[in-house]
């Protein structure tokens, strides 16, 4: 294929969203810690961060609400319950311990990918791939030996954010006959509003001018539109590289809190942090090795009579 070719400049244009959504999801560090300052309940931001998202997606899943009907109904309510666990818990840890530390035990994320395919969808990683995935577990284990002074329970929520984020990854893969538009609208809003009642019981509604403005910085910005770059760039780029250049956020996501509210990541989370990126890495790797085995594999005859 030519290098100015429609479709390879596409590509190219793909990896450059990717890039970009990158960045704007590594903002969630800081506007959280920005939030959390003005006293605005973990709880709270991130209702509101679903409701926004949710509302801005329902016009654009609207026409395609019969996708639905492909799947038996545990699953997108499943959908649900995993994303809001995913989020709220993210947001949550984020006010409990340095960000460094929450998004780094999100990407923990693909231990529970490893445990819950061969239950959910019949898929059985490779022992290999445990390996790797033993490599995250004791950059794990560094991170909670390291802070022995920080909240632990901050830690604790940290991890159930991955284990929202690596079952909803897998019940994303089972939703795949139902338009994508349709399930980020119907987790974004179906999470604001699975959230409205513990904001009645620990939060609060209420914000002011310059808080709202953080907040509508925090779901359009850092949350809706690096989300529908995501869903168009995955139509020209691969699974496994989207994978490895998102990676990027664990990157920046510290560097943004560090400039933005001068938080300096734990010296624990700069030793298992990098454990875990190399697990992960590990993973992707053998996963993207076996897609191209399988892809170059040569095809087997069709059957005789």
């Amino acid at each position: 294929m030519a290098p100015d070719s429609p479709s390879q400049r596409r590509r190219w244009l793909g990896l450059l969203t990717l890039l970009a959504c990158a960045a704007l999801w590594s903002l969630n560090g800081p506007l959280i810690k920005l939030l959390n300052r003005e006293d605005v309940p973990g709880i709270t931001t991130a209702c509101y961060r679903s409701l926004i998202g949710g509302l801005v997606f329902l016009p654009l899943a609207f026409g395609r609400r019969n996708t639905l009907r492909k799947v038996a109904p545990v699953w997108p309510v499943a959908g649900v319950l995993t994303f809001t666990l995913m989020t709220a818990s993210f947001v949550i840890a984020n006010t409990m311990t340095a960000a460094a530390n929450a998004i780094i035990l999100q990407y923990t994320s693909p231990v529970w990918v490893f445990l819950l395919s061969p239950l959910i969808l019949k898929e059985r990683p490779a022992r290999t791939e445990g390996a790797a995935l033993l490599v995250c577990m004791a950059g794990v284990g560094v991170i909670f030996a390291g802070n022995p002074d920080t909240n632990p329970a901050g830690l604790l929520v940290a991890l159930a954010s991955g284990f929202g984020y690596g079952t909803l990854t897998v019940l994303l893969r089972r939703l795949r006959p139902v338009s994508p538009a349709v399930v980020a609208a119907l987790n974004a809003f179906g999470s604001g509003l699975l959230l409205i009642v513990p904001v009645l019981v620990w939060g609060s509604f209420a914000l002011t001018a310059h808080q709202w403005q953080l907040m509508l910085l925090l779901a359009l910005v850092q949350f809706t539109l690096p989300y529908l770059m995501f869903s168009w760039a995955l139509q020209y780029v691969e699974a496994h590289r989207a994978a490895l250049i998102l990676l990027l956020e664990t990157v920046l996501n510290p560097i943004w809190t560090y400039f933005f509210v001068g938080e300096i990541p734990p010296a624990a989370t700069l030793l298992g942090g990098p454990l875990i990126l190399a697990g992960v890495l590990l993973s992707l790797a053998i996963a993207w090795g076996r897609s191209r085995a399988a892809d170059t594999a040569p095809a087997r005859p069709p059957d005789t009579p």
